[in-house]
């Protein structure tokens, strides 16, 4: 079953086009998931890119504060190898005035890019007092990994977990313009739609949550593997009923012997 390990997070009060994490080392084979909020940048798009040479697709965005800065989720493409690596932030064309930057680790997933990502949701321009509670437009499967992400105007961001929910590492946040953020996860074990986070948030926020695909892919046996494991004698009478097979679809008869 897939398990969410906590990478790294980092923030960042430079006004700038990119912003890079701190360097992180991940297990071999994690699939990696980022979080960012990107205070007063809306315009491009956003692009992940990754100093081991992973690319990410991007899962969704959305905004807070009168739309003036956005949230991005962003899903690996390829699982990890355990190497040093950071993940830089590119919001060239439209350069921000901060950056938080949050990596999760999720071992046990065969699935990447967007085949990852059962479903994903979120809220926009939320105002302050209010309780994040995105919803999910099915219920979850109890299997599936599920992460939050949540962004406010607080530094740090003062929230409260979900109940049963674990709050990967504590608030970050940064000053000028005053920006906090967390992310929180859940392994298994939830079936509903609606995330609701145990306090309201003291400022205007925007969220994002997602669900995981924990399906394992399965890969059909090669047929000279299958075949080969075979006993000597077992393997001759398989033979001589594929052979008599093909000779009736060919022939459209019997043949005389096997």
């Amino acid at each position: 079953m897939p398990a969410v390990t906590h990478g790294i997070g980092t923030a960042s009060t430079a006004n700038a086009s990119t912003y890079a994490s701190a360097p992180f080392t991940p297990a071999a084979g994690d699939l990696l998931i980022v979080f960012a909020i990107v205070t007063a940048s809306v315009q491009n798009p956003g692009i992940l890119t990754n100093s081991a040479g992973i690319t990410f697709t991007k899962v969704t965005s959305f905004v807070k504060a009168g739309s003036a800065d956005t949230l991005y989720c962003f899903v690996a493409n390829a699982l990890a190898a355990a190497v040093s690596q950071t993940c830089t932030m590119d919001v060239t064309g439209d350069a921000g005035t901060g950056c938080i930057i949050f990596v999760a680790r999720i071992a046990g997933m065969t699935k990447t890019g967007n085949a990852a990502i059962k479903q994903s949701n979120g809220q926009s321009n939320q105002t302050a007092a209010g309780t994040p509670a995105p919803t999910f437009t099915s219920n979850c499967a109890t299997n599936n990994p599920t992460l939050g992400f949540i962004a406010n105007a607080t530094n740090p961001a003062g929230m409260t977990p979900p109940p049963n929910w674990t709050e990967a590492t504590p608030d970050l946040g940064y000053n000028t313009p005053t920006t906090g953020a967390e992310y929180v996860f859940r392994d298994s074990g939830f079936t509903a739609t609606v995330i609701t986070w145990g306090n309201a948030s003291a400022t205007a926020f925007g969220d994002i949550i997602i669900e995981l695909d924990g399906a394992r892919i399965q890969t059909a046996l090669p047929i000279a593997a299958a075949f080969s494991s075979l006993p000597q004698k077992t393997l001759n009478i398989v033979t001589k009923i594929a052979a008599a097979a093909f000779s009736i679809l060919r022939n459209q008869q019997c043949p005389t012997s096997l």
